[in-house]
């Protein structure tokens, strides 16, 4: 089955007034790197949550960050949004990270709000606003890696 079939749990579907699917591809490979989504949109309030998810054989690449980052660019430029929401788990250090570096805040901690592995574990809460975000953060991979290009590419 491939990426872009219907069954595919990859397949992309159009954007709609609560969600908005990326797939996420290796721009050098074309390879599919994971997925990436603007979810829970509230049109009222202008307000939406960030989700990624990369195959385990990505993580640590680079990736994340620029894929949270185009998710950014996304919300705030296409949609109009004044906020977005990043919520990860405690111990996921480098979901973390990659808040921090795209310009989040912690917000805080929801003790015990997640079921993992047969135990309760926290979760936490990063916001953005607008007005807070900076589109002319350079990617990693056109400041921390060779080359000028993006090493992703995320597509409706």
């Amino acid at each position: 089955m491939s990426a872009g079939s219907v069954a595919s749990p990859y397949a992309v579907t159009e954007p709609n007034d609560e969600t908005a699917c990326f797939s996420v591809a290796e721009i050098a490979t074309d390879e599919l790197v994971g997925e990436a989504l603007l979810w829970g949109i509230d049109t009222h309030s202008r307000a939406a949550h960030v989700g990624i998810s990369l195959r385990p054989s990505f993580r640590g690449r680079g990736f994340g960050t620029d894929v949270v980052r185009v998710l950014c660019r996304y919300g705030f430029t296409i949609r109009g949004l004044h906020r977005l929401q990043l919520d990860t788990l405690a111990d996921n250090a480098a979901m973390r990270a990659v808040a921090v570096r795209v310009g989040f805040r912690a917000e805080g901690v929801l003790r015990e709000a997640a079921w993992v592995d047969g135990r309760f574990v926290d979760s936490m809460v990063f916001g953005l606003l607008v007005t807070e975000w900076n589109p002319h953060v350079p990617n990693p991979s056109e400041d921390q890696r060779s080359g000028d290009a993006p090493v992703a590419r995320t597509s409706l």
